[in-house]
C-alpha cells in the first residue's frame, strides 16, 4: 500500500539565527522522508533582493501573476538544494504582507506531483500588505479525478478585537466548503487544549484534526516556548498544540509525529513541524 506523507511547518525562515544550519537540517529531512506535500508558512524573502530569473524558477508555478521571487526566498533555497540532490518538487508562493519592515512574507506549498491548478483568498478583515494582521490562504491541486486540494494557512488569534479566528474561520470554512478533498495544513494559533475556542470552531464545522485520527503519535506540541504573537497568551502554560493538519473526509491516518522538535530532528524554527503518514 502507497504511503503518503502531509508536512506542515511554520518557518520564521530567514529570521532565525544560523539560518544556514537550520536550511540544511530541513532539507535534509526532506531528502530522507520525501513528504508528498509540504505546506509552510512565514516563508520571507528581502524586499530589496535581487529577483530570481524565470527561467531558473524550477518547478515553479505561480499562483498570481505578479509574484516576484528574489534569490533569497526561503522556498527558493529549500528547492535548489532539493534540486541539486535530484529530488524534485513543484512549488508555489504567495506573499501576504511587510514583515519586521523588511521582508515580503509569505505562504508556500510544494508538491511531488505536478502542480495543476492554485487557489488563493483573503479571510481577514483587511487586506494591507503593510498591516502584520492580513491573512490569505494558498491551495494547490494536484490530482483533477480525485480533485484533492493542499492548503497552506496562517490564521489569527480567536481574542483579537481587529481581526478574530472566528470571522476569518467562517471566511477560509464557507470558501472550501464548494470543493471535496481538502486539506487544511498550517499554523491556526488555536491551541487543540483550549475549549470553546478556534480549535473547536474547526471541529465542530465537520473538519477532522488528523492528530486525533492517527493510530501512532506523539503529545502533539508544536510550541514549548513563549514566542511571537503568544506573549501576552501563553503566560505559564507553554505546551501547546497550535500547528494542525486537517481533512474534510475522515480516512485511516497511520501516524502523526512532532518533526524539528531537538527529539524528531533538531530544532529549526520557533514552531515545531507535523508529518503524517496515511
Amino acid at each position: 500500500m502507497l504511503i503518503i506523507k502531509l508536512l506542515t511547518l511554520n518557518t520564521h525562515s530567514l529570521i532565525e539565527n544560523n539560518y544556514k544550519t537550520k536550511l540544511k537540517i530541513f532539507t535534509d529531512a526532506i531528502l530522507q522522508e520525501k513528504p508528498d506535500i509540504i505546506a509552510l508558512q512565514e516563508v520571507n524573502q528581502t524586499i530589496n533582493c535581487t529577483p530570481v530569473p524565470e527561467n531558473e524558477l524550477t518547478g515553479f508555478y505561480p499562483c498570481q501573476s505578479s509574484v516576484r521571487i528574489t534569490k533569497d526566498n526561503h522556498a527558493y533555497h529549500i528547492i535548489k538544494i532539493l534540486n541539486e540532490k535530484n529530488i524534485n518538487y513543484y512549488w508555489t508562493w504567495l506573499p501576504l504582507k511587510n514583515g519586521y519592515g523588511k521582508f515580503d512574507e509569505g505562504l508556500a506549498v510544494l508538491s511531488l506531483k505536478p502542480i495543476l491548478k492554485t487557489d488563493t483568498f483573503l479571510i481577514s478583515n483587511n487586506d494591507d500588505y503593510e498591516n502584520w494582521k492580513t491573512r490569505k490562504v494558498l491551495g494547490i491541486l494536484t490530482d483533477d479525478k480525485k480533485e484533492e486540494w493542499f492548503y497552506s494557512v496562517h490564521m489569527g488569534w480567536w481574542n483579537d478585537n481587529e481581526d478574530p479566528f472566528e470571522h476569518q474561520w467562517k471566511k477560509l470554512n464557507d470558501h472550501l466548503c464548494k470543493l471535496k478533498n481538502i486539506w487544511i495544513m498550517g499554523d491556526f494559533n488555536s491551541p487543540a487544549e483550549v475549549r470553546n475556542e478556534g480549535y473547536d470552531l474547526i471541529n465542530a464545522s465537520g473538519w477532522y484534526d488528523c492528530y486525533n485520527l492517527a493510530k501512532e503519535k506523539d503529545n502533539g506540541f508544536t510550541v514549548e516556548k513563549v514566542i511571537d504573537g503568544w506573549k501576552d497568551k501563553l503566560k505559564e502554560k507553554t505546551n501547546i498544540r497550535i500547528d494542525h493538519i486537517w481533512c474534510r473526509h475522515k480516512i485511516p491516518v497511520k501516524s502523526s509525529n512532532v518533526i524539528f522538535n531537538g527529539k524528531n530532528r533538531p530544532v529549526v524554527s520557533d514552531h515545531y513541524g507535523v508529518i503524517i503518514s496515511i
